[in-house]
């Protein structure tokens, strides 16, 4: 193994000696932004094909390791001595492939397709971090068709994508100093690469492109939920932004629209057993009660007490957690004791903050252009085009 680190490092240094010119594919305007999305984590192999002319080289010194036309399925694996492509083994930590049209991941059941650069890093568990870095407007076309449909108006379609590219650009801010800025799920925004692109919203990222949010010179976090209920949250109630844009807004808008009402089921005893695995100790469910609202209307605190008395008191946000967001859709809702069983009956869908979705789409029927989307959920904020902002703008 000495002997294979030895050869590799002084072809390295041969390489970077030759001065070898950086492929013609990958030059890029020094304008362009780029997103750093983290799209698989923890992953011990892939099997990848590339379409077009391609380079897989080391990420740090940009050495070649393998090159050429198309590359039909192979393996990449996580090896105690570094990355192993098909056979051939690298002590490396980190490998990129940049292709001239586009890297196929063939996932269990799905196969998912990727411009861009893909980086390869293997973390100290040795497994892989899988990270597409990706020009901006790409990376939105990638998302919008995940946050919203495809066959909505248009006007809503404009509004979701400057939301979406200005969060990516708070995110960049943020956290340019780790190895992504954004992850491919819920917990940043959706995105499925080349292969969520549709024809629409591919659109309606075009008419806006390069267009963000600032408030007072600096990128706004242009967060954006389902269905607000009635009344958009502050964000500071949730991440602690004070920030007038984000306080929050009655809407009239989402309440003809779907996801506006839910109701769900749930066994008392089920749910103690929730709070009791993450540390609220309480016995046999007898009364769940809300205690106070935020101006939003949102649950700021619940009481729940057991059939001997005891009581807990838990946040609204916290409870909403320990039984999934995805359950209890929204922290705005009533509840209704009925014995074993309670019901939550609620409003909207998502954490409330920023853009409600389809309060946009209601906006978008009623003839709303884009822009006065974007004021009525960001009221104060500014549209501006991103190659306007400088680099050293705070957040």
């Amino acid at each position: 193994m000495a002997t294979q680190i030895i050869r590799f490092v002084l072809w390295a240094c041969l390489m970077t000696a030759m001065n070898i010119q950086a492929w013609a594919g990958t030059s890029v305007p020094t304008e362009k932004k780029f997103v750093r999305v983290a799209v698989l984590d923890n992953v011990d192999e892939l099997t990848v094909s590339i379409r077009g002319k391609y380079q897989i080289t080391e990420s740090a010194s940009g050495a070649v390791l393998k090159t050429g036309r198309t590359l039909e399925e192979f393996r990449i694996s996580s090896r105690e001595g570094g990355v192993q492509l098909d056979e051939q083994l690298y002590p490396l930590k980190r490998i990129s492939l940049t292709p001239a049209k586009e890297v196929a991941f063939h996932l269990p059941g799905k196969v998912q397709r990727y411009r861009g650069t893909i980086s390869i890093i293997q973390k100290p568990n040795q497994k892989f971090l899988v990270v597409n870095v990706i020009e901006m407007e790409q990376y939105i076309k990638g998302v919008l068709y995940h946050e919203v449909s495809h066959r909505w108006p248009m006007e809503a379609m404009k509004a979701q994508a400057v939301a979406a590219r200005t969060y990516a650009l708070y995110q960049m801010r943020r956290n340019k100093n780790a190895d992504y800025d954004v992850t491919g799920d819920i917990y940043s925004q959706v995105y499925g690469g080349k292969s969520a692109e549709r024809f629409r919203t591919n659109i309606a990222v075009n008419r806006t492109e390069g267009q963000v949010l600032v408030y007072k010179n600096k990128i706004l976090p242009a967060y954006f939920h389902a269905s607000c209920g009635g009344h958009t949250e502050n964000a500071r109630n949730i991440w602690g932004h004070d920030l007038p844009p984000l306080y929050g807004v009655q809407c009239p808008f989402c309440r003809l629209e779907p996801n506006f009402n839910w109701v769900r089921n749930f066994r008392s005893q089920d749910v103690r057993d929730k709070l009791n695995a993450r540390g609220y100790k309480i016995g046999a469910i007898q009364d769940i009660r809300v205690l106070e609202r935020n101006e939003s209307g949102r649950i700021k605190t619940l009481m729940v007490t057991d059939r001997p008395g005891n009581f807990i008191r838990i946040p609204g946000i916290k409870f909403r957690e320990i039984l999934g967001p995805n359950v209890v859709r929204s922290n705005k809702y009533e509840v209704v004791m009925k014995g074993y069983y309670f019901d939550l009956v609620g409003n909207g869908w998502g954490h409330g903050v920023g853009l409600c979705q389809w309060g946009a789409h209601r906006m978008a029927e009623e003839r709303h252009k884009y822009d006065e989307i974007l004021s009525f959920y960001y009221p104060g904020a500014e549209l501006v085009n991103s190659r306007d902002i400088n680099a050293d703008d705070g957040l």
